[in-house]
């Protein structure tokens, strides 16, 4: 019992050791280290221009639509070919001849059962692809617009960045722990 309460005291403090000399992750943000209360702060600079090109970025990777529009065409193009095929073999049948007729409608029929059966998901899942690259797009366009207003703000007002501080706090009279954070505008 002795042995495991002495490990498990000796494996926080070296936990607590690694993580007090971590330094936090801040994502290539410029900090500045300030002491308060024996404690340090990071003080990140965060500029929301920077945030909305992140954004806007990340969202216009995924709002490319072009090869959706070329897939819906090439599936649209043997569905329709398929449906000719169907719609010929159709006729075909019709024919009140039991000969060549006949024979090339079931042909033109059983010819049209795989190239549906290539066409139809094609297009499908295309136009599904297309409905989302489009909302990503609608997205990216909803991101720019807000930036542009946001630059406009700026430059009216004078705005100044946003100011974000993470303070680590631990309290050992009540064996807590945490992190307080402040957001300035």
């Amino acid at each position: 019992m002795k042995n495991k309460l002495f490990f498990l005291i000796l494996f926080v403090a070296g936990l607590s050791f690694a993580l007090a000399n971590e330094q936090p992750d801040l994502h290539g943000m410029p900090e500045t280290k300030v002491p308060s209360k024996g404690e340090y702060v990071y003080l990140v600079e965060l500029d929301s221009v920077d945030i909305y090109k992140e954004l806007i970025e990340l969202e216009d990777k995924e709002s490319s639509c072009a090869m959706d529009i070329v897939g819906i065409a090439v599936g649209g193009s043997i569905t329709g070919f398929g449906a000719f095929l169907v719609g010929s073999g159709l006729y075909a049948m019709q024919s009140p001849d039991d000969g060549f007729d006949r024979i090339g409608g079931k042909l033109l029929i059983l010819t049209s059962i795989p190239v549906l059966l290539i066409g139809i998901p094609v297009m499908v899942v295309n136009i599904g692809d297309y409905k989302v690259h489009k909302k990503h797009a609608m997205k990216r366009d909803k991101y720019q617009e807000a930036l542009d207003r946001y630059k406009v703000r700026m430059q009216e007002e004078g705005w100044k960045s946003v100011q974000f501080m993470v303070v680590p706090t631990l309290n050992l009279a009540k064996a807590s722990f945490g992190a307080n954070a402040v957001l300035q505008f």
